[in-house]
């Protein structure tokens, strides 16, 4: 497992661990990265009010409303996790082109900072020197097609992807005449350059985009009569909701080994997107993430810094103008293996900055997390982990369900224990978590007045 960003195997990790190889993808059968998920791991999935392409994953009862930000994803340690309302998009990926997916349960928020509550998961992909063509069709319209392609040059390796999904709808048509059909592609070229043996440096260019139709709220009478149906709460026919998304994004860096022991890498990314859903908006992150490894002997140790920075740009509606979120961080995380345990201790100082059109606000926050893993024999090992974490609210969050400004919200912090095991033989591997979590401020969404707020404390356990 890399989810620290150190390699260790899974038995000897300090926290709460799931790993899916290729072959366990190839073998599950999936046809998308969901499937996967909500078949295979135990994350609970569910589409994001009815929009299919872009799923919500709630992990450890965080919930379906706001829980998605209360989890970290990244794909090839670049940092999924929006600054608007929108859940961590992972139907760009092609599931064929995923070497290794890591789920790291209760723990990461050193490394990963804002965000890490109930945990991470880390994406792998592929760097194709070969080419694989796929496609399907099947009832309702729903057509597929990928194919990856690359090729190795001495020092150099290029590899590009491009998969498409189109759906007919599987609704009634609505007064327009449209069901609730979609569609969404990606395309990206990567060009990587090997120098030397201990350095290596990329270039990855992506576009995505979506567009996707999805039934508005219904009467469970209407429901359970015809789930098709176009008819909302008043038994009036309505037009389903479009959502539109374009994304261009640019990710670079590298690493170089500076010599034994020591390692360090550097990335930037850069993403232009814009949205359509009820108004349209404009967003534009950029993120530095570098880092420097140190591993001799029984210790390893790595120290790094973060900067993400996030604007919303919106010229109609409630809310007219820049909305802007800035996170700083800086972390240190150590490792101390002895011959049968290994002992782990890190800790990160944050700071988040908000404006909206001139009103600043800002935050100092923390986190650390200390773990201990004992071996028993060679199959059997357990584990123990103390994390204390924090989130902040994304940037549509400062906004009610009809654009108006919310105001500015406490971040939300948790401490959480986990206690577990893991046995492993040749034919069958075992892992069992217990775990609790005390909240304070816990974010969701008042019913009532439509605003985002905190729970002053809250509980997960299980």
């Amino acid at each position: 497992v890399k989810a620290t960003k150190i390699e260790t195997t899974d038995t000897k990790a300090t926290y709460a661990s799931e790993v899916y190889t290729y072959e366990d993808i190839v073998k599950s059968g999936a046809t998308t990265i969901y499937d996967f998920l909500s078949q295979n791991t135990s994350i609970v999935v569910v589409p994001n009010s009815g929009n299919i392409l872009n799923q919500v994953l709630d992990m450890r009862g965080f919930g379906f409303e706001k829980g998605y930000q209360s989890l970290v994803i990244t794909v090839d340690g670049r940092r999924l996790n929006n600054i608007d309302g929108n859940p961590q998009n992972l139907s760009p990926i092609p599931i064929r082109n995923i070497d290794r997916i890591e789920i790291n349960k209760g723990s990461g928020s050193v490394v990963y900072g804002d965000g890490a509550l109930s945990g991470t998961i880390q994406i792998y992909t592929r760097n194709a020197t070969q080419t694989n063509i796929t496609g399907s069709a099947g009832n309702y319209g729903v057509t597929t097609q990928s194919i990856n392609t690359g090729a190795s040059f001495d020092k150099f390796e290029i590899s590009g992807f491009a998969d498409n999904y189109d759906q007919a709808g599987f609704s009634d048509k609505d007064p327009s005449g449209k069901r609730n059909e979609g569609n969404r592609y990606s395309y990206k070229l990567k060009v990587k350059y090997k120098p030397t043996k201990s350095s290596e440096f990329f270039i990855e260019k992506e576009q995505s985009g979506s567009d996707i139709r999805y039934q508005n709220s219904m009467k469970l009478a209407v429901f359970d009569q015809n789930p098709a149906s176009n008819l909302n709460s008043s038994n009036t026919p309505t037009n389903y909701q479009e959502s539109l998304t374009n994304s261009d994004r640019v990710n670079l860096g590298g690493k170089v080994k500076l010599g034994e022991n020591v390692e360090t890498s550097l990335d930037y990314f850069h993403e232009n997107r814009e949205s359509i859903i009820f108004q349209p908006a404009r967003y534009k992150t950029d993120i530095f993430d570098g880092n420097i490894t140190f591993t001799k002997g029984s210790v390893k140790f790595i120290t790094g810094f973060q900067n993400w920075t996030g604007n919303r740009e919106q010229d109609t509606g409630w809310s007219r103008g820049t909305a802007k979120k800035t996170n700083n961080g800086i972390y240190g995380q150590a490792y101390y293996e002895f011959d049968t345990a290994t002992i782990s201790l890190g800790a990160r100082q944050e700071w988040s900055n908000y404006t909206f059109n001139g009103s600043p606000e800002n935050y100092n926050l923390q986190s650390y997390d200390i773990g201990i893993n004992k071996s028993i024999n060679e199959k059997l090992s357990i584990f123990s982990n103390y994390n204390y974490a924090f989130q902040t609210a994304n940037i549509d969050t400062l906004f009610n369900s009809i654009g108006e400004f919310n105001g500015f919200i406490d971040p939300t912090k948790s401490k959480t224990l986990n206690i577990g095991l893991n046995h492993r033989t040749s034919n069958n591997k075992l892992a069992i978590t217990v775990y609790g979590s005390k909240l304070e401020k816990e974010l969701f969404l008042n019913p009532v007045t439509f605003a985002n707020t905190g729970i002053d404390k809250s509980t997960k356990y299980g």
